[in-house]
């Protein structure tokens, strides 16, 4: 059975939590300008809002999250909340230090009532929260001197002010809670499937017969192709000896470096999986794929099932660009049109507790929080 005495804040935690999402956040309405946070609208006393006066607009649960840790990036962990606890305070499910009406004042829906700022559920971005902003620069005057000065000690930080773009893109891991872990991928008919163990990106990749293809000279006819092949070398070459030997093969090309520590094969649907003690997450190769939400999904079910669904618009034979046509020599990327990628996570999951980011990297990184029975 679950301690719940365990998955309580400290106050130091509680102080930083609630006041982060009460001061940089605040409810989006439409003739409303600057923004103000909710914290800000309680101490003004002013009338709750309607309907009518919301924008419609939403915000990303990663994107909460992601202003919560770039606030704290400098803090001591200690002060520092899970992300698993974090969406649990955004879900209205986590225990506080408080208790009776003080507990209910300290809560997210508090700050931003479920029948204006309604969760949902996105297959791509995980949970959105409707009606939200975030507020960069927040007016302050209310917060009492004591807790300016607490919070600027707690998160080391000399003011208020947040830098807009880098806050609401942060990415915050902890190397101590997350390690590689090996997954048996789900082998589905149609779906892209691995062979290989996944794990660290640094293992040493030893090349196997079929690993690398030789591409015919265009003065050979198919007879003449070698088709598989391998190169021993029996000494390390120099830098010149490497581009001469690279040089050599129409539309070749080398790796070294970091580059030639990765897995051999196919770059798309390349993954590394991490585990905390209470979620998964995974970052997934989709170099070539649409970001478009149209286009992309990801769904997680239950049993930890993962299933990404998109369009590569890559790897043409022919390439129109700047009023140019490019005949391609080499199609190395996977070819254009729908693919699906399938695999499983080491155990059960909460499908509703799920943020998905696909940034501008190629990488589309999830989190997905475990069903509480398989909690460490």
């Amino acid at each position: 059975m679950e301690n719940v005495y365990s998955e309580l804040l400290t106050d130091d935690q509680y102080f930083l939590l609630y006041l982060i999402m009460g001061t940089y956040f605040a409810p989006a309405l439409k003739e409303e300008r600057p923004h103000k946070s909710a914290l800000q609208r309680h101490a003004e006393g002013l009338r709750p809002y309607t309907v009518d006066e919301l924008a419609g607009s939403d915000i990303e649960t990663a994107v909460v999250a992601s202003v919560y840790y770039y606030v704290l990036r400098k803090a001591e962990p200690s002060v520092v909340v899970r992300l698993p606890l974090l969406l649990r305070f955004v879900h209205g499910d986590l225990p506080t230090p408080m208790l009776g009406s003080a507990a209910r004042c300290s809560q997210f829906d508090y700050l931003f009532p479920p029948q204006f700022h309604r969760l949902l559920h996105h297959k791509v971005r995980g949970g959105t929260i409707e009606n939200i902003v975030f507020v960069d620069n927040p007016i302050i005057y209310y917060i009492e001197q004591e807790d300016i000065e607490r919070f600027k000690r707690l998160t080391r930080l000399e003011d208020f002010l947040l830098d807009k773009d880098h806050a609401i893109s942060h990415i915050w891991v902890s190397d101590k809670v997350l390690y590689d872990i090996t997954v048996q991928e789900e082998k589905t008919e149609d779906i892209l499937e691995h062979n290989n163990v996944l794990g660290s990106a640094l293992h040493n990749a030893t090349p196997t017969l079929d690993s690398f293809r030789i591409p015919s000279s265009t003065n050979t006819t198919p007879v003449d192709d070698l088709g598989l092949g391998m190169m021993f070398l029996p000494s390390r070459p120099s830098r010149e000896e490497w581009s001469n030997l690279v040089s050599t093969i129409k539309s070749g090309f080398a790796l070294t470096g970091s580059a030639a520590k990765g897995q051999i094969g196919p770059v798309l649907g390349l993954m590394d999986i991490g585990e905390s003690e209470d979620s998964y997450l995974f970052r997934v190769s989709l170099p070539g794929v649409r970001r478009d939400e149209k286009d992309f999904s990801c769904e997680v079910e239950s049993d930890g099932r993962v299933l990404i669904k998109g369009v590569t618009s890559m790897g043409e034979k022919t390439v129109e660009k700047y009023s140019q046509v490019f005949e391609m020599q080499s199609q190395n990327l996977c070819p254009p049109g729908p693919f699906s990628l399938s695999f499983k996570l080491p155990g059960p999951v909460d499908p509703q507790q799920f943020l998905g980011t696909f940034a501008t990297d190629a990488i589309f990184e999830g989190i997905a929080w475990k069903a509480r029975r398989n909690r460490i």
